[in-house]
């Protein structure tokens, strides 16, 4: 049971409903984790228009995306954000030996170079707070200077929107097992 109501489209403000609606048609609905959010309107929208760039948006190839936001997941632990971006990650050719590795904290060894380097930079910037010149320059190397704010800003946003729906204890919606399991 999450820690905060879900809130509901009735019990808003006209100037919140605006909020509410700009995420149901973003998104096709407004799912659990929004839900909780939106108990501070203000806060969801701007939240949502990150994750809406981050989701949508962005030009990162969808494989390179896929392993920031699963890596970034897995460091939050964050088992809501790592289920449901799982069909994303097998969609973008993530093999479930990659996604298993990378759930049991084993990449980026075994990973070819490319995808390892991408796993690298996150764990990195989320674990020291930095990134290591050699591993910037392998990732600048394969998306280029805007890619790299991409990767920067699709691993923030996705370890945030962790961090917030473990923290409010957002489960995942009924029916739909956790794939994070320890």
């Amino acid at each position: 049971m999450p820690r905060v109501p879900f809130a509901t489209r009735e019990g808003m403000s006209t100037e919140d409903q605006k909020v509410w609606d700009e995420i149901e048609t973003s998104r096709g609905g407004v799912a659990p984790n929004y839900a909780a959010l939106l108990n501070n309107p203000q806060a969801a929208g701007n939240m949502a228009v990150l994750g809406g760039y981050a989701r949508y948006e962005t030009p990162l190839p969808p494989r390179i995306k896929a392993l920031a936001v699963l890596t970034a997941a897995r460091e939050a632990n964050g088992s809501y954000v790592w289920t449901v971006n799982q069909p994303a990650a097998k969609a973008a050719g993530l093999s479930q030996e990659i996604i298993d590795s990378i759930h049991e904290r084993r990449a980026p060894v075994g990973l070819d170079a490319n995808d390892a380097s991408v796993v690298q930079f996150v764990l990195e910037l989320l674990r020291q707070h930095k990134i290591s010149d050699t591993t910037f320059e392998a990732v600048r190397a394969q998306i280029g200077d805007s890619g790299v704010v991409d990767m920067l800003i699709v691993s923030g946003y996705y370890h945030t929107l962790a961090h917030c729906l473990q923290a409010l204890e957002v489960e995942l919606p009924e029916g739909t097992p956790s794939a994070l399991t320890y």
